[in-house]
């Protein structure tokens, strides 16, 4: 689907100021877009060192990131291609920021997400819950390949609106033939408890896995100068981990314990920004903020991707339906009106369709049924008019009442993300803005899928 800038979308190109606050002369760049055929996966790597690293009498940013071939039966490499150019950082006022950080939240969340979640999902071999049931265990498990049953249905179960049946049948899905990506045994020490654990098939494909969603990272580093890519793993990193200390605490508030910070434990396969374990406690400036090896940066940012959509944006959603009696589906179709549709016009039924079958992996009729449902008594949210340039077209539209419950949606977001503001400097609101912004702009010249051309899932000999 192509990215749509959401309507309400905060325009935050305010007064200009570059590390140091003094202004910068505006310029403006012309965005790349990328090539429209599908990516080979094992043909992209990062093979640039850092400006910084190397002694040059070169400005910033003007480094050469150089995207190489490295499969042995290709012999020419493409083309040097040029660093992104440093785009300015606007300043964007405390009060502002949450809602602004809100709007922005859409895109990053479910068309930047998506994305990122199709490539992994290696050519559509999975379903959408198996992908999450393996990436799971592969960011979170002992040693990335086992993990307690119980965890994924309580993580899973915590995001979605589906059953523990629905999750169970999930995995058997994925432990029979013909996946055979992991097996069910028994816990030692509880007839109760069960482990899913990877199997050697299972590895492989995670490894595939990492190996797409590496190509797509080490793309959409690409197109940040190398000042942007330091400051996009970085507040990334640390609105994931502001993220799990306010879950945390919101959780415990709401059953009546006192909230304590309990540091997770951590895959070995995954990679951790050098300031992760100060997070929560310190603020950083621009000019403290440390670079990281170029060749760490894709993996770094593919582990960051996974709890920005799945942790990050399904708590947001949850947040959204705060004291609102309308199920996830509902909340998201008011979501997606609200972000993406115009005042007067609303949003084409087609296109709310498709965003909802992208999202919820859902036949047309079940979407119809949930339209249809908000715009009937006792909801009356939306409304379903004729096309006035389409006889065959619908324009799907808030009420009055839709209008004042999605108000209300992002009145409930707006305050769970002024928590994330708080715990964030004047550098840092601005680092986050912009990075955000950046992603959303880089992801709408998405050339993927970054897959691998190879076959994953061939049949047990």
């Amino acid at each position: 689907m192509a990215l749509r800038r959401p309507r309400n979308h905060v325009d935050i190109g305010l007064p200009v100021r570059d590390l140091r606050g003094a202004p910068w002369m505006l310029r403006t760049t012309e965005s790349r877009p990328g090539p429209s055929a599908p990516i080979d996966a094992g043909q992209w790597k990062i093979a640039s060192q850092r400006e910084s690293e190397k002694p040059s009498s070169e400005t910033p940013g003007s480094e050469v990131r150089r995207m190489s071939a490295t499969k042995k039966n290709v012999k020419r490499e493409p083309a040097v291609k040029p660093a992104a150019a440093q785009q300015e950082i606007a300043h964007v006022p405390r009060a502002q920021a949450a809602r602004a950080l809100l709007d922005l939240f859409y895109p990053v969340h479910y068309a930047v997400g998506m994305k990122v979640e199709d490539t992994l999902r290696s050519s559509a071999a999975l379903d959408r819950q198996q992908a999450i049931i393996l990436w799971l265990v592969r960011s979170e498990g002992e040693g990335g390949e086992v993990m307690r049953r119980k965890y994924i249905e309580a993580t899973m179960t915590s995001w979605y609106d589906i059953t523990g049946s629905s999750i169970s049948k999930a995995i058997r899905s994925l432990a029979k033939p013909p996946l055979r990506l992991l097996t069910i045994e028994e816990h030692p020490d509880s007839a109760r408890e069960k482990l899913i654990r990877l199997t050697e098939k299972g590895k492989r494909f995670i490894a595939q896995m990492e190996e797409n969603g590496t190509a797509l990272c080490t793309w959409f580093l690409g197109e940040f100068s190398n000042r942007d890519v330091d400051y996009c793993l970085y507040i990334y990193s640390k609105v994931n981990a502001l993220f799990d200390y306010l879950s945390d605490q919101r959780d415990a508030d709401s059953s009546g314990a006192k909230a304590e910070r309990v540091d997770k434990p951590v895959s070995k396969t995954t990679y951790q920004h050098p300031l992760s374990s100060t997070f929560v406690e310190t603020q950083y400036s621009f000019a403290e903020i440390p670079k990281v090896r170029p060749k760490l940066g894709p993996r770094m940012q593919l582990d960051i991707f996974f709890p920005i959509h799945y942790k990050a944006g399904n708590r947001v959603e949850g947040v959204l339906r705060s004291g609102i009696p309308l199920s996830r589906q509902q909340v998201i179709i008011l979501w997606i009106i609200q972000s993406e549709g115009s005042k007067e016009n609303g949003m084409r039924r087609k296109d709310v369709e498709k965003d909802l079958q992208d999202w919820f992996e859902i036949s047309s009729s079940s979407i119809s049924k949930a339209i249809r449902s908000l715009t009937r008594p006792p909801l009356n949210l939306l409304t379903i008019e004729e096309h006035p340039s389409s006889g065959r077209e619908k324009l799907v539209k808030l009420s009055r009442k839709g209008a004042i419950f999605a108000d209300r949606m992002m009145a409930n977001g707006t305050q769970f993300l002024e928590g994330i503001v708080e715990k964030l400097n004047d550098d840092e609101i601005d680092m986050l803005m912009h990075v955000f912004k950046r992603t959303s702009e880089i992801f709408e010249t998405y050339p993927g899928p970054f897959r691998s051309a190879k076959p994953v899932l061939r049949p047990q000999l």
